[in-house]
């Protein structure tokens, strides 16, 4: 964007992100509306993954970015067929017991268990900001599980943190294995890596055939299109744009944004208690992000979900 002024690049940038963040945001709204049209979660991710790693490959040739260097191709094969799939997995199934709403919360513990992982596995300073960020996403994730104990089987609470912890494991290893590597093509690499097992694994169960009417093929589209292909891209570009902090900041309407889409859409309605709780696990990611968060952090978390 040679040219541009630096203010309407921003705007640019601004606009990406809080779109993509809002496309992400429909995951688990999708997710319940393809159960709700009799889909299994096995189908469900088979076509998404498959749809969308098509529309990034084609991607990567129309930007003519370059395909990842070979070194890096067993790297990328395990964030998409162990942590990618491992993260939909549980993300998924925890659909099947929770709201929407809370399963996106829990979810977005992920930047503290990110931190806390990265201060035990590789010696990062803690300090203060991040002693307080930590408080106060441990106090919201309190909260959260507080709201759904009574009125939710608790395995979809044990799903929905399994679904953080998988996803920070994929966040810490995309930020080593990602930087210099052409982020389209290999976002397109660990979406068909992710293709491959879960379609191996609805094949094995017999899941794989669906039976086919408007409105599945409809939904199916619309999920890999606008829950998966969209806001990668769209994060990629904001993230060029604005830079990591500010994109790992105004990632934060991606859970505002899943709260919002399941009142509308689904009718969903949430125990005031879980409003707060989310509330301090938000907070707790500004305060955490308000340092900036490395450039490559917020790149793997373009590849998400």
């Amino acid at each position: 964007m040679a040219g541009v002024p630096a203010s309407n690049r921003s705007a640019a940038g601004v606009a990406l992100v809080i779109g993509s963040a809002c496309c992400f945001g429909s995951l688990g709204v999708f997710g319940k509306l393809a159960y709700r049209l009799g889909l299994t979660t096995p189908q469900l991710l088979s076509y998404r993954f498959a749809l969308a790693a098509l529309m990034l490959w084609l991607a990567t040739a129309v930007t003519r970015q370059g395909l990842p260097p070979r070194r890096s191709l067993v790297g990328l094969a395990i964030m998409g067929g162990a942590g990618y799939v491992g993260q939909s997995a549980a993300y998924f199934s925890a659909l099947h017991f929770i709201p929407v709403s809370t399963t996106a919360l829990l979810l977005y513990t992920f930047p503290v268990v990110v931190t806390l992982l990265a201060t035990l596995l590789f010696q990062e300073p803690l300090g203060w900001t991040r002693i307080v960020a930590v408080a106060l996403a441990f106090i919201g994730t309190m909260l959260v599980v507080q709201a759904q104990l009574t009125a939710a089987p608790p395995i979809g609470i044990i799903l929905g943190l399994t679904s953080a912890a998988v996803y920070s494991g994929y966040i810490l290893l995309g930020s080593r294995l990602l930087p210099g590597i052409p982020p389209v093509s290999a976002t397109a690499t660990i979406a068909t890596a992710a293709a491959i097992v879960w379609s191996g694994f609805a094949a094995a169960t017999g899941q794989l055939m669906v039976n086919w009417t408007p409105s599945r093929a409809a939904l199916l589209i619309a999920f890999a299109v606008i829950a998966s292909t969209i806001p990668i891209l769209a994060f990629i570009l904001g993230l060029r744009l604005i830079g990591a902090s500010r994109a790992a900041i105004l990632s934060t309407f991606e859970p505002a944004s899943s709260v919002l889409l399941a009142v509308l859409v689904l009718g969903e309605a949430a125990n005031p208690i879980q409003y707060l709780g989310g509330a301090f696990i938000l907070a707790s990611v500004v305060v955490l992000e308000g340092q900036g968060w490395l450039a490559s952090r917020a790149l793997a978390q373009a590849t998400r979900e």
